[in-house]
């Protein structure tokens, strides 16, 4: 497993998550030029900086940086649900048109885009790939839900690590921010790893330090170096079939 599919061409945000939204349903040309036309473009957030929902939700995207889904317990203690990749809508209230009640909390700075959506209702009367793309991108994240609940549930704490690099690899893959040398920016603390991983901060930095120690990945400067990504697959028994759709090949 080296690649996954090709990068998306240039840099320009929207044209990831054009091409992000692509792979999920292919798009007409002119479905693809309304979507640039209908989006606009969010100021730079900085890092830190918690979103909640709208009581009228829009389309919103992450066109740059990362965001995590969270839930606030009671003690004052966070779980991370999803992670928000560029190229990743933020939240699908929209497709109900009820109130959004998630929330999310950027760790890099980060640019979102935003559509109406009553537009966005009405690019899909007329397009309706982009409504197919959509839904299909709304399955895949209901998908990484189960997934963390099985590692939650099933997995051990290296297992847990191995199968969300895995993931993210994948996932940054499609949005063309993988390097040649499997390298990607992971930009969140040990910590917030352990919230989404439900694992102590101590324990995320052994599993880490284990996984180096096998030279199996690197870590500096926030950004994670896959060293044997063959290994990391069988080690987490990582299956993309969660991620497009397909049926899994192997039990997870």
């Amino acid at each position: 497993m080296t690649s996954v599919l090709s990068a998306p061409p240039g840099t320009d945000p929207v044209e990831r998550f054009l091409h992000r939204l692509a792979k999920f349903e292919p798009l007409e040309a002119e479905a693809r030029d309304a979507l640039r036309r209908a989006i606009v473009r969010g100021p730079l957030v900085p890092p830190y900086q918690e979103v909640h929902g709208e009581s009228v939700p829009d389309v919103v995207v992450l066109l740059s940086g990362w965001a995590c889904h969270f839930q606030m317990l009671g003690n004052g203690k966070r779980q991370i649900s999803t992670l928000v990749v560029p190229g990743d809508f933020a939240d699908f209230g929209f497709l109900t048109g009820s109130a959004a009640d998630i929330q999310y909390v950027t760790t890099a700075p980060s640019q979102f885009g935003r559509i109406r959506a009553r537009q966005f209702s009405e690019l899909t009367e007329q397009f309706p790939s982009i409504m197919r793309a959509t839904l299909k991108a709304a399955a895949m994240e209901t998908a990484i839900g189960r997934e963390r609940l099985i590692s939650l549930g099933l997995r051990t704490a290296i297992e847990r690590l191995a199968h969300l690099i895995c993931e993210l690899w994948w996932r940054l893959s499609v949005a063309g921010l993988v390097g040649p040398d499997n390298s990607f920016h992971l930009p969140m603390t040990q910590a917030e790893l352990g919230a989404a991983l439900g694992l102590s901060t101590v324990h995320v930095n052994r599993t880490l330090q284990a996984l180096r120690r096998r030279d199996i990945i690197g870590l500096q400067g926030g950004k994670v170096h896959i060293h044997d990504l063959k290994y990391l697959t069988t080690l987490s028994s990582f299956d993309a079939g969660y991620l497009t759709g397909a049926a899994p090949s192997r039990a997870t």
